[in-house]
């Protein structure tokens, strides 16, 4: 499975659809954040948002002309989640791996069957033997994957699997050799507490760590301490000590606007960042400092990306952001350069 660093031949998202966002103000505002992050990544590459047959037209007239939106009945907008993972097949060509989150789709069941989902007339569909989701998963490219234990080695996703049969699947089905654990926090929220608003690897030997408010949830604070311990002594594939920075992320109460009841389900999280082609597109919450201090951070470990802050507010009190509500299509060149790897 390459890493989000290497060239993509396109970006996916999903414009939000009232099937999961019921009321409209919320519904309005989030559809105007994921057309906002649409247009800032199409400044790098092509994007396509898919969207409800009814409401393309609507979609269109919000996005620039390196969007391309396309009618698929959705459910949700987190296509990271719901959406395919790519990975190299035995030839030439892109495969994706269907490897769900439980109870959530980005398409309708029904819409499998007519070749309506882009997933049937695009590329082969292969089946993982497990499950698990896009954001709970990250790879540098040479061999280590980094998880939380709480997404992935859970009855809820994975009944009757042991740590070491899902690392095999991993090895088998996504190319890896080496799976870092971190603990997470099982039903903490939908996810379970997924890597990619957690912790992310920089580059080969380097890791972002998400460091919480000193006003979060213990439970947050106490996975957060045991990551940066087991980080701190972890050797990568290539049996290199990890390198671990930290961003420090605000409270969710201290996000402008209103402010739900229950906090949890909100993702302040600036680990959360998608790279597209030579670009770096990060949030901003509107805190100021921490905001600032982010973007200088990004700028320093990535000098050779244009770093660029969306304005985020209603995503994260949804429950995710910026990866969560994006999926990379990899170059088909990088497949050829694969080593065999998989069915």
């Amino acid at each position: 499975m390459p890493p989000e660093w290497q060239k993509h031949s396109q970006t996916l998202t999903a414009w939000p659809s009232p099937a999961s966002i019921v009321d409209e103000k919320i519904l309005r505002q989030a559809r105007a954040e994921v057309s906002a992050l649409s247009n800032a990544i199409s400044r790098f590459e092509p994007v396509t948002m898919f969207a409800r047959p009814e409401d393309v037209h609507e979609a269109s007239a919000t996005v620039s002309d390196n969007v391309t939106v396309r009618p698929l009945a959705l459910n949700e907008l987190w296509i990271r989640d719901t959406g395919p993972v790519f990975i190299p097949s035995s030839g030439d060509e892109a495969v994706a791996a269907n490897i769900e989150i439980p109870e959530a789709s980005v398409i309708d069941r029904k819409d499998e069957k007519d070749g309506s989902a882009p997933q049937g007339s695009v590329i082969p569909i292969i089946d993982g033997g497990f499950t698990s989701e896009g954001g709970a998963i990250e790879v540098d490219g040479d061999g280590t994957l980094l998880a939380t234990e709480s997404s992935i080695v859970n009855e809820n996703r994975n009944p009757r699997k042991s740590k070491k049969e899902l690392e095999e699947l991993f090895k088998k089905y996504v190319g890896i050799h080496k799976v870092i654990w971190l603990t997470g926090v099982k039903g903490y929220d939908i996810t379970d507490f997924h890597i990619d608003a957690f912790a992310r690897f920089i580059k080969e030997g380097q890791v972002l760590l998400s460091r919480p408010s000193e006003r979060a949830d213990p439970l947050v604070i106490q996975a957060y301490k045991e990551a940066k311990e087991i980080l701190r002594n972890a050797t990568d594939h290539r049996g290199r000590r990890l390198e671990v920075f930290e961003v420090e992320e605000p409270h969710p109460s201290d996000l402008p606007g209103e402010n739900w009841d229950h906090f949890d389900v909100t993702v302040a999280s600036y680990a959360n960042y998608y790279l597209p082609n030579r670009g770096l597109i990060m949030p901003r919450f509107g805190v100021g400092k921490l905001d600032d201090d982010a973007y200088e951070l990004f700028r320093q470990h990535f000098p050779d990306r244009e770093v660029v802050q969306v304005d985020l507010n209603i995503l994260p009190k949804l429950g995710g952001g910026i990866h969560c509500a994006t999926q990379q299509v990899p170059m088909e060149g990088w497949f050829g350069r694969a080593v065999r790897r998989g069915n």
